[in-house]
């Protein structure tokens, strides 16, 4: 019964992808039209001058006065010395002068290069030379990062934000208050459908972080995705975003759907538990966006009075786990749920517009799901040289073709745009984005985020998604947060599992060995435990794993204690037990 109820509304979402959606989502203007972002903008202009745009702590700023500001932006952009095609980097949390900046740039002609605000030293270095920034907008709080790794004249390229008072700012870095006062705004300039507006990097869970090109033509196009698919802006929406504005689910897919709508955006300049609700009462939100891990936060934060009786109508984002889903729309009261998946540089993406828990959307005929080895995500092809697609209830690549109206922009890298692209994958001379990404087929076209490729290990024998293991590890008696990546152990073939767990009181390692003999195979028991304080993250609570594999169990190179499943207890590691392990003489 609950597979026919979800078939029927699978078909609803189809009638609407194919009917009313679509028309309006692929749009082609060609390469001179002059759509961007920034045409958002003047449209709201005219139609709501005076009504709110921008909410940040005690500033709001309506359409008419943003437009001013923007307009005074582009002075001080081009007043440094950057003209059509040159880039300036942001590194800030969210602020108003963020979005500004950005819509400034689009008007100016220039390229804004949006910075993971974690990251630092070689990263540092590394993402602003890739960027070839002219100038570098910081925050404040920020400012230390650049003492030891820019020189005194790359210094000078600094503009910090966010400090009216001149005496508080170092002599050889640039105040943005002083640059303002002093602005004369720019002509608009015209830039064409496929120039690029920003980059966006990723998020560098492993190897250093790429440099993702949004062209005028990706930044719309996924204004209307978020918009006709996903949140469905009213001009009387208030948006609360916690995301972080350099990345495309908080910057694109959401509050740039939201300008298209006119409604006004509350800037929270970083993600509180504890303050969430209240500000969602306080502003009136009617949407906010998601990542997984917030939701998971907020689920295990104290009941307060203010998460109930708000005006939230929908929530949309991605990576909510299945396990959790249901009892975060229960005991907040989330009308609607709309998980999505995409990536920064990715050609096409899913909307679960229908609420069904665990699901990304639906499969469509541009999008495949191919056979490959789930550990490597080498692409298994056939006695023809061609991929073949999976079955339903298997798990494969998701790959999805590149096309005039699905185009692939690639990163500034040339070497590293080709290693996305597959060819001759159906039929010779063909072009398909490979996403890296492992995706389950089910009855009735309905897909599902099993986990990325280099997630999933294999042992003894066997392929463990982490992303399968860790929902179960989660729902264990005082875990808080878990995870689960495979390492290496001298002497045995493939990797066993490990989790990183964060804890609270009441985890007991006799209880939680129950809970993993009773809900685990053999192979996907975390035969290694380490217990934190604090997890690895990135700035969009993606886990780190890279780092923590190559530590491995030693109990030297950890700060944290560290266990192993030895027989049907979790004992901890000391040297004589890490050494047995190593030489084979303890067996699992």
């Amino acid at each position: 019964m609950e597979n026919l109820y979800w078939k029927f509304h699978g078909i609803f979402e189809d009638i609407y992808y194919y009917v009313t959606a679509l028309p309006r989502f692929i749009l082609y203007w060609g390469e001179k039209s002059p759509l961007n972002l920034y045409t958002f903008v003047k449209w709201n202009i005219k139609k709501y001058p005076n009504e709110k745009a921008f909410l940040f702590k005690d500033e709001v700023l309506t359409w008419k006065q943003a437009s001013d500001k923007i307009d005074c932006y582009s002075g001080v952009i081009r007043s440094l010395g950057l003209n059509k095609g040159d880039s300036f980097a942001l590194l800030m949390d969210n602020r108003i002068e963020y979005l500004l900046l950005i819509l400034a740039a689009v008007k100016s002609g220039t390229i804004a290069a949006l910075l993971n605000t974690t990251v630092k030293g070689e990263g540092l270095k590394h993402v602003l030379n890739v960027a070839n920034a002219k100038a570098i907008f910081i925050g404040a709080s920020h400012l230390e990062k650049f003492n030891s790794s820019l020189t005194e004249e790359e210094r000078q390229n600094l503009i910090v934000v966010g400090i009216d008072d001149q005496e508080q700012v170092p002599s050889d870095i640039q105040n943005f208050t002083n640059l303002e006062k002093d602005s004369i705004p720019c002509e608009e300039v015209t830039t064409s459908f496929k120039e690029a507006c920003m980059y966006m990097y990723t998020s560098g869970t492993t190897g250093l972080p790429k440099a993702a090109l949004i062209t005028n033509e990706r930044a719309v196009r996924m204004t209307y995705f978020g918009q006709f698919l996903g949140f469905n802006f009213k001009q009387s929406d208030i948006l609360y975003n916690t995301l972080p504005l350099y990345h495309a689910t908080g910057l694109l897919y959401c509050w740039a759907a939201s300008l298209r709508a006119g409604n006004a955006i509350v800037i929270k300049e970083k993600f509180s538990a504890s303050d969430f609700w209240s500000d969602i009462q306080k502003y009136e939100a009617t949407i906010f966006p998601y990542v997984g891990e917030l939701c998971r936060y907020l689920l295990n934060s104290k009941e307060v009075s203010e998460e109930k009786g708000h005006k939230i109508r929908r929530i949309s984002g991605n990576g909510l786990r299945p396990d959790i889903w249901e009892k975060f729309q229960e005991r907040f009261q989330i009308p609607e749920i709309r998980e999505i998946y995409g990536a920064t540089e990715g050609v096409t993406g899913f909307i679960n517009r229908a609420g069904r828990p665990g699901m990304i959307g639906r499969h469509r005929s541009a999008d495949k799901i191919v056979k490959c080895d789930l550990e490597s995500g080498e692409i298994i092809r056939n006695t023809e040289g061609l991929c073949e697609k999976v079955n339903i209830g298997e798990t494969g690549l998701y790959i999805s073709e590149i096309s005039k109206l699905a185009s692939f922009d690639g990163y500034l890298d040339s070497q590293a745009s080709q290693k996305k692209i597959l060819t001759d994958c159906f039929k010779d001379g063909d072009r398909y984005f490979n996403s890296g990404d492992l995706l389950t087929l089910h009855e009735n076209n309905w897909l599902s985020f099993a986990d990325r490729v280099g997630d999933t290990f294999r042992w003894k024998g066997e392929n463990v998604s982490t992303m399968e293991v860790a929902a179960i590890v989660n729902k264990a008696e005082g875990v808080q947060d878990a995870n689960v990546y495979g390492v290496q152990v001298d002497n045995t073939e493939g990797r066993a599992g490990m989790a990183q767990m964060n804890v609270s009181d009441s985890f007991n390692l006799n209880s939680f060995a129950d809970h993993v003999e009773k809900n685990l195979n053999g192979f996907q028991k975390p035969y290694f435990l380490r217990l934190t304080k604090e997890m690895q993250t990135t700035g969009t609570f993606k886990h780190q794993k890279e780092d923590l594999k190559k530590l491995g169990f030693d109990p030297k190179k950890s700060q944290d204690p560290v266990y192993f499943l030895n027989g049907d207890k979790y004992e901890e590691i000391n040297e004589e037990l890490y050494k047995g392990i190593q030489s084979g003489n303890v067996r699992f």
